[in-house]
Parts: structure tokens; sequence; C-alpha cells
């Protein structure tokens, strides 16, 4: 009994003290990343950054501060810490490489979230898909076409692709055109379009409506129409405008001619088959 009492008074002079001051180190250790986690917190709310990338970057500072409080920790017990790094890294090493396409989306997501090429609720055009932005994720970005099916982007695919964002600006031009027969005065019909246009309360006075000859088509005249609204505004703008025009040029008798083939008989042709 003696002897096994001096073996924990040894036990404690030499490595007791140590292992006190590690559990200290612990202790108040994760009460630190605690404190800095809230303060983090706060100052991303301040800052209205977005909720996604937020609770990332939170998140990720959390754990590193925790795996220094606990390498510190046990360092201070005599503990050799340096199986325990290279244990890790290795780790690391071997999740880097088993997850390097969701890494990829990750660090994708990450320069979306922060330099906002689009936001919730834009209108984004791809190579393949278009859609309203629902959801920005760390790892995807899902999109609802018009028609309302979600579409699941990886953020790998998006951050190399170019994107077309439609929402981007507050207004937006609307270009139409229309096709109206050789027959008809091309200067009545500009008139009557610039008319309608002038008319129709959400089309800007700045910049003014335009509409111009702009082809001479293989079966009709083709007037360009440029008038510019808000974003929100532009598909009733373009269906009001279209619908318009067609009951407009049907009072003054202007054409909207369709493909049509002329084919002429040459009369001396035939004769002279006739004659053979």
């Amino acid at each position: 009994m003696e002897k096994f009492l001096n073996d924990v008074k040894v036990f404690f002079t030499d490595a007791g003290l140590n292992i006190v001051f590690g559990i200290i180190i612990l202790i108040v250790g994760l009460i630190l990343c605690k404190i800095i986690k809230k303060i983090m917190k706060r100052a991303f709310v301040r800052s209205k950054r977005d909720e996604a990338m937020t609770h990332f970057i939170i998140s990720l500072t959390d754990i590193i501060l925790k795996i220094v409080v606990l390498v510190s920790a046990l360092a201070t017990m005599g503990i050799n810490t340096a199986s325990i790094i290279t244990v890790l890294g290795t780790c690391g090493v071997a999740i880097g490489l088993a997850l390097k396409d969701s890494l990829g989306n990750l660090a994708s997501g990450v320069l979306i979230i922060y330099n906002k090429p689009f936001k919730k609720g834009d209108y984004i055009e791809t190579k393949d898909v278009a859609g309203k932005v629902s959801t920005i994720n760390l790892f995807n970005t899902v999109l609802l076409t018009s028609d309302n099916k979600e579409i699941v982007i990886p953020n790998g695919t998006l951050a190399s692709e170019h994107i077309v964002n439609y929402s981007a600006m507050p207004t937006r031009r609307v270009e139409i055109k229309f096709g109206i027969s050789y027959d008809n005065d091309y200067k009545e019909a500009e008139k009557i379009i610039l008319e309608i246009c002038n008319e129709h309360k959400s089309v800007l006075k700045d910049p003014e409506p335009m509409c111009r000859l702009s082809e001479h088509g293989d079966n009709a005249l083709i007037l360009t129409t440029r008038v510019w609204t808000l974003n929100d505004d532009y598909w009733d703008v373009y269906f009001d405008i279209t619908e318009r025009v067609k009951d407009a040029f049907d009072k003054a008798g202007i054409g909207i001619p369709y493909p049509q083939l002329d084919v002429h008989i040459n009369p001396g042709i035939n004769s002279a088959k006739e004659q053979k």
C-alpha cells in the first residue's frame, strides 16, 4: 500500500500538474470557442451576409478552433501530438481525394455566395436550362422553371458556365418584330405601332419607344420595335403590344403575310412540246 501511494505521489508530481493544466486549457479553450462563435454570429448578422455562407464560415471556424484547443491540451499533458497531427493530415488528404467533386462544388458555392453573380429570386439562364433561383446552397443551386419544375444544378457547373441574369438590372428592353405586306405603307404601320407603345402604361418614356424598318424579307417587310420596361412587366408588355398591333393592323387593312410561292407557267414551252 505504501508503495502504491508513493507511485501515485510520483505520478502527480511528475505528470499530474501537466494533466491538470491540460484539462484547464481544454475547458477554457472550449469556453472561448463558444464566445468567439457568438461574436461571429452577431458580426455576420450586422453585415447581413448570406445565411448559408454565415453558417459555413462559423461552423468551419468552430471546428478548427476546437482542434487547436484539443491538440494544445494534449501537448500540455505530455502526450506526443506529432502522430495525432500526422493522422489528422492523412485523414484530411484521404477525405479530400474521396470528396474531390463535392469539395469543388463547395468552393464554387462559397464563391457564388460571396461574389453574388445572382441571388434568390433572380431569373437566370445557362447553356442548358433557365429558371428562377429558388435556393442557393453551398453544394448546389435550385432553379424553378416557368412550368414549375425544380432543377438542381451543382455549383461547380454554374461557376464554369456563362450565366445570363435577366433580373440583374431594374429595367429590360422588349424587342418585337412585325412583318407587313410589301403592298402596305410601312410608314403608316410604324405610326400605329408607336402609338400603341406610347399608350401602354408599363412602357417607359425614357428611353423612348422605337420602331424602324429593319429588313426586306422574302415575304414581308420587317418592322423592329424596341421599348423599355421594368423587369417585372416584361412579358405583360410583350404580349399586350403583340395583341394590340394585330388588332390595329386588321382595322387599318394592313396585311400580315405568310410564306407563299408564285408559280409562272411559260406557254411557249408547252406549245413547243405539242408541236414535237
